[in-house]
């Protein structure tokens, strides 16, 4: 009898933590990103990454928050790499959702809700390449990545090294993350002895490329750089140049993405492109976290898998040093105090920007060089 009244208390008492779990306020996440269209790659991968690490704390009970577990929801809308749809999305999230810690994957959305997110005082975490994306006045905002601006450098230096071509061609979307990526890369090849031979803008929604090729062709670029356009349509432009006859090298500077590229343009068209990887598709860590990815779309991850991932698990670390789910000011302090932190597939991360944007917001991730061989991605180098 006493066996069976400890194990009924026992019973009711688990019962209680669990009500009590689950009748904390949550922890709402929300994710603006293209899940939709030519950066659907991206997109899903981002949505998917924030999900995989709530499951796994949800798992647990929640995030213990100064001893209150709280369950945490993801909150995700399609703004389909556009401008008013991220301010669309965003204004859905706070001012409905009641959610205080937001994603936003685009330059163009991030930029369009800047200034709201530090007037909301909502934590903003972006994977904008835009150089305006943090600046000196940022408290609430924080770049998730590290950018073109970090590792470019050291790409073109490894290409220059391992590589004789010196006439290269940069094609960039027209948008604000064109437009940064195109300056920057311009900037950097010339300083490190490359001839750039043209520079052009196209239209995200553009598919059909023949007369910006013909008209790089004539240049005789013996690199096209890439620069930011999402993977898909890079496989498209791959494609559709080779068929008018380059016989060049490509590269992807920023965007990362190969196997949408290969998937788009052909394993032959592919070939030898030289990418970056925001992680080792062969990393055990990374691996997991993929094959998470392939139960829900039945395919492999963008890479970018990995940086949403990694800065989902920041952000709850800086919760519970925070010690208040709602108190944004806080949280957005304490991300110094939880980094360096390792990236779930090794190396570490570290908070930093201040020399390059003027405040340590930007979390500073391992970046890798792949090239494209027989359809794969093949790391072949390390971005620093």
């Amino acid at each position: 009898m006493r066996y069976r009244n400890a194990l009924r208390s026992a019973i009711v008492a688990l019962g209680l933590c669990v009500m009590q779990a689950w009748a904390a306020e949550p922890i709402k996440i929300g994710v603006i990103a293209a899940t939709t269209g030519g950066g659907a790659p991206w997109g899903l991968a981002a949505v998917q990454a924030v999900k995989i690490k709530a499951n796994e704390v949800n798992a647990q009970g929640g995030l213990d928050v100064d001893g209150e577990r709280h369950q945490v929801e993801v909150i995700a809308y399609d703004d389909k790499y556009r401008a008013a749809d991220a301010v669309s999305a965003y204004n859905r999230l706070v001012r409905q959702d009641g959610v205080k810690y937001v994603y936003i994957m685009g330059s163009s959305g991030t930029l369009a809700v800047k200034n709201q997110v530090e007037d909301d005082q909502v934590i903003g975490l972006t994977t904008s390449f835009s150089g305006k994306a943090i600046d000196a006045d940022t408290k609430f905002m924080f770049r998730v990545f590290s950018i073109s601006a970090n590792y470019i450098p050291s790409l073109i230096d490894w290409l220059k090294e391992h590589y004789k071509e010196r006439r290269v061609f940069l094609a960039n979307p027209n948008d604000e993350t064109g437009w940064d990526q195109d300056q920057l890369t311009a900037r950097l090849f010339k300083e490190r002895g490359y001839e750039v031979v043209g520079r052009d803008l196209y239209e995200r929604n553009q598919k059909d490329f023949q007369p910006l090729f013909t008209k790089i062709m004539a240049t005789n670029p013996e690199i096209i750089d890439l620069g930011s356009t999402s993977p898909a349509t890079a496989g498209i432009m791959i494609r559709q140049a080779r068929d008018i006859g380059f016989k060049g090298r490509f590269l992807k500077t920023g965007g990362s993405g190969p196997r949408d590229i290969v998937a788009g343009a052909g394993k032959e068209a592919a070939e030898g492109m030289i990418s970056t990887l925001y992680a080792d598709p062969n990393n055990a860590g990374y691996r997991r976290l993929a094959n998470e990815y392939k139960k829900v779309y039945g395919q492999e991850p963008n890479e970018i898998l990995i940086a949403y991932y990694d800065a989902t698990s920041i952000l709850m670390r800086a919760i519970q040093k925070a010690g208040d789910i709602n108190d944004t000011a806080k949280v957005a302090q304490s991300f110094a105090s939880v980094l360096p932190m390792d990236s779930a597939q090794g190396g570490s991360i570290t908070l930093g920007g201040k020399q390059m944007w003027g405040v340590d917001n930007q979390f500073l991730t391992p970046m890798y060089i792949a090239a494209i061989k027989d359809g794969e991605a093949v790391v072949v180098g390390k971005a620093k």
